[in-house]
């Protein structure tokens, strides 16, 4: 499904706010029903269209209310606010770098944080993390095949992906010795990655229509994605 398509369905405009759609979302599940198909539909929709608000407003394409501080929009910088450069002393400041070298050290920007990629040196820690994730992934995949089809649609695994999240966070810190604050962002992250590749590719395959074998939870789906995106960050991020 596109964004258009998703547009057509809930009758909304391509340019409509968070709150048209979400409105529109709530009219159309009211008139459905009970209609699972139709359910699912209306809620594959709203999902693709709230994720492109979501990117829109990270991206800075959607304009939002400066009078409110979002945590994912970046602040705008103040109206005459003059960079100042940095004092220098004789010589093109050579004089001072030895009594300045701590003060004139080059700062990270503070729109994003340093990130690389490092493959683990310790083999015991590798496989305690794959097999805490795994066990994760694999107690989501399994709650989910003894469910019914019906109760598998609203089935997100959600108590599992807070926990391979919280882990994700312990082991950043542990292992890798970062601090809470960079741990935690680079874990939500990989949240927000797992949850846009796992809508993609769950609305290509579409899971709740045609299902791998007993497995059709769009909801799981998407969450074992972000389960193995936030492995991957925990193990390889650095």
């Amino acid at each position: 499904m596109t964004a258009e398509d998703a547009c057509k369905l809930l009758d909304v405009q391509p340019a409509a706010s968070f709150e048209e759609v979400l409105q529109a979302k709530n009219r159309k599940l009211a008139l459905v029903d009970g209609d699972t198909e139709k359910v699912v539909a209306i809620e594959a929709a709203y999902d693709i269209l709230f994720m492109r608000s979501m990117k829109k407003r990270i991206t800075g394409e959607l304009e939002v209310s400066s009078s409110v501080r979002y945590a994912d929009v970046p602040a705008a910088p103040k109206r005459g606010s003059v960079v100042k450069a940095p004092k220098q002393g004789g010589m093109g400041g050579i004089g001072g770098l030895g009594s300045s070298s701590k003060a004139s050290a080059p700062k990270l920007p503070a729109s994003g944080l340093p990130v690389g990629f490092a493959v683990p040196g310790n083999q015991q820690v590798l496989l305690t993390q794959c097999g805490v994730f795994g066990g994760l992934a694999v107690w989501a995949l399994v709650q989910a095949l003894l469910e019914s089809p019906d109760a598998q649609l609203g089935d997100t695994a959600g108590l599992q992906t807070a926990l391979a999240l919280g882990y994700a966070v312990y082991s950043l810190r542990e292992n890798k010795k970062m601090g809470l604050g960079k741990a935690t962002a680079l874990t939500f992250g990989c949240l927000f990655a797992g949850a846009l590749i796992g809508t993609g590719i769950e609305t290509w395959l579409r899971v709740d229509i045609v299902p791998i074998g007993n497995f059709g939870s769009p909801g799981v789906f998407v969450s074992e994605v972000v389960i193995a995106l936030v492995a991957l960050g925990a193990i390889f991020l650095v």
